[in-house]
């Protein structure tokens, strides 16, 4: 009577099975989320210029633009603060599934205040209709010397996990700001900074409205 397997087959077989125990993946590695980094994640100097010469060729042409129609062909784009790195935080974001939009999280913040008041360390967070494009609606002491829009500015933030990014070079004036016939929603009072956000968009310095 032969044998099933020859000894060459047995080898063969016994081969494959090591291979498959040593190749064979041992189960699915946890999702392993890395932490944020200014560096790494913000626009800066040519993708942010790039950025901001498309919105302003946007709200000279396009349909839904802030800017009334008779004053679209003097617009000249619109002013900001020079670029700095160290607008650039890092923060803890946490996630609020419970609260109501347009709530939708809270960011965890250090900022430096001036020294006749302090900061707020917990910061309201915004999102869209959906829950979504997480962003912070803020007022700071740039807007009581009118050099920003007295309503205050919109950030938008970069979420990766628990962290997240705010590059306040990238805040920017609400619709309203240029039209009254908008309605935007105002910074919840949390978000009121005791300091000078000298970054992002500002009013130009030969206006007082964009």
């Amino acid at each position: 009577m032969r044998p099933f397997l020859s000894w060459q087959g047995l080898a063969v077989l016994i081969a494959l099975v090591l291979i498959g125990v040593l190749w064979w993946p041992s189960g699915e590695r946890p999702h392993q989320t890395q932490p944020v980094s200014c560096e790494a994640e913000s626009l800066y100097l040519a993708n942010l210029q790039r950025e901001r010469q498309v919105k302003d060729s946007l709200f000279r042409i396009a349909p839904n633009s802030p800017i009334p129609p008779e004053r679209r062909e003097m617009f000249s784009g619109l002013a900001y603060y020079p670029s700095q790195a160290e607008w650039c935080r890092r923060g803890r974001y946490e996630r609020d599934p419970n609260s109501l939009l347009p709530v939708v999280g809270r960011l965890y913040l250090n900022l430096p205040t001036l020294d006749s008041c302090q900061g707020p360390a917990i910061l309201t967070v915004y999102g869209d209709s959906r829950g979504e494009n997480p962003y912070v609606a803020f007022w700071d002491s740039t807007a009581a010397a009118g050099e920003t829009y007295a309503g205050g500015r919109y950030v938008p933030l970069l979420v990766k996990g628990d962290s997240a990014i705010i590059d306040f070079n990238r805040a920017y004036f609400p619709y309203c700001a240029y039209n009254p016939k908008f309605i935007c929603l105002p910074y919840p009072p949390a978000n009121r900074f005791c300091l000078y956000i000298r970054a992002g968009e500002r009013y130009s310095s030969h206006a007082t409205h964009p």
